[in-house]
């Protein structure tokens, strides 16, 4: 028998029809997968600087509309149960120093309206333009929550009143301590440091309480925080024959030479403490505000007189009484640069109606 024995071999052969990508081929992909890939970056790149901006744009319109409400409610709030007619006296010169306004140029007594304005008062170096100056603005009104009587309940259930005092309810000591003693109640809704708007048959002032003598009065030294009461005082208080006392607010809106909007708040702050600041808007280039009169012209500063300069001869504080629409303009920008290099810019202005200046307030 023949064992038939076949060797089986492999023959390979070459693939025909088929080759690979040639490097110019490859290049072309390469570059329209890279175009591809930078528009879609670019657009990414675009909505994020957009989305930036946006953002940046709308925290600096909040804090900015932030401190706009605040002034707005001060506003409303200036000359609410305060003597219009200048009829508040200080002191001469008191209130200068104080507020950092220019003195006046005569030698009389000061008048203290709800509203007192400052133009271009501090030199702004936070703005790069160099030189600008920026306004002020002090609300004087009375506080709602002295002395709450009524029903038992919360404040908005009660009323606010004066504390009267009666003819033989005021002394002054040898120290030159004026004391004032309310005919009902004693001094149980007085306090130390508050500010009180004392008024009488001829007129009103300013003073800061300085001491409780027991229960009974309420102490005004001539070394109060605020230099409210100095030498001079009794005499005003000889005028005016005291016949009532309420605690007032008096703030100040302002802004800090590197840039912040400050609201400041003189006196009703315990133990002692002559004035707080709050910070409102940081990066603040610029703060004017402008005054619309009764008679419908608009004014920088209604009580420097038609020179437009404060501090000499023709000066009238009796103009702010005929306030009644104060417009703020608040301009701020960021630390932080935009794509181009410049820092991101927002300006707001308002306009807000001094509602209690059109007519003769009473407590």
């Amino acid at each position: 028998m023949h064992n038939i024995q076949k060797n089986s071999s492999s023959n390979v052969f070459p693939h025909t029809g088929e080759k690979g990508f040639t490097i110019i081929e490859i290049m072309i992909s390469m570059l329209l997968f890279l175009i591809v890939t930078g528009s879609i970056w670019g657009l990414l790149r675009v909505s994020q600087q957009g989305r930036s901006a946006v953002n940046e744009q709308t925290q600096l319109a909040k804090n900015v509309r932030i401190a706009l409400n605040l002034m707005s409610r001060d506003t409303y709030n200036a000359g609410y149960a305060y003597p219009l007619g200048n009829t508040v006296v200080l002191p001469n010169n008191v209130i200068s120093p104080l507020l950092g306004v220019p003195a006046d140029s005569d030698a009389l007594r000061d008048t203290i309206p709800p509203i007192i304005s400052g133009n271009n008062i501090t030199v702004n170096t936070f703005n790069t333009a160099g030189g600008a100056s920026t306004d002020q603005v002090t609300f004087l009104y009375k506080d709602p929550t002295f002395n709450l009587v009524g029903n038992v309940g919360p404040p908005d259930q009660r009323v606010s009143q004066a504390l009267l005092i009666p003819a033989t309810g005021r002394t002054t000591t040898m120290g030159g301590v004026v004391e004032l003693a309310p005919a009902s109640g004693g001094n149980t809704a007085c306090r130390i440091n508050d500010v009180y708007l004392i008024t009488g048959d001829l007129g009103s002032t300013l003073g800061l309480s300085t001491g409780l003598n027991g229960s009974t009065s309420v102490q005004f030294s001539n070394s109060d925080p605020l230099g409210l009461n100095q030498t001079g005082l009794d005499g005003v208080l000889n005028n005016i024959r005291p016949t009532s006392i309420y605690r007032v607010n008096m703030v100040t809106y302002f802004v800090t030479p590197d840039g912040i909007l400050t609201r400041r708040e003189f006196g009703n702050i315990q133990p002692t403490a002559a004035s707080v600041d709050v910070p409102l808007v940081y990066n603040v280039e610029d703060f004017q505000i402008q005054y619309v009169m009764d008679s419908g012209a608009v004014s920088d500063n209604p009580s420097s007189g038609p020179d437009g300069v404060a501090g000499n001869a023709d000066d009238s504080q009796a103009n702010l009484a005929a306030i009644r629409q104060i417009r703020f303009t608040v301009s701020v920008r960021s630390i932080d640069n935009n794509a181009g290099g410049q820092p991101y810019r927002e300006t707001m202005t308002t306009t807000v109606s001094t509602r209690n200046l059109g007519y003769e307030a009473t407590s």
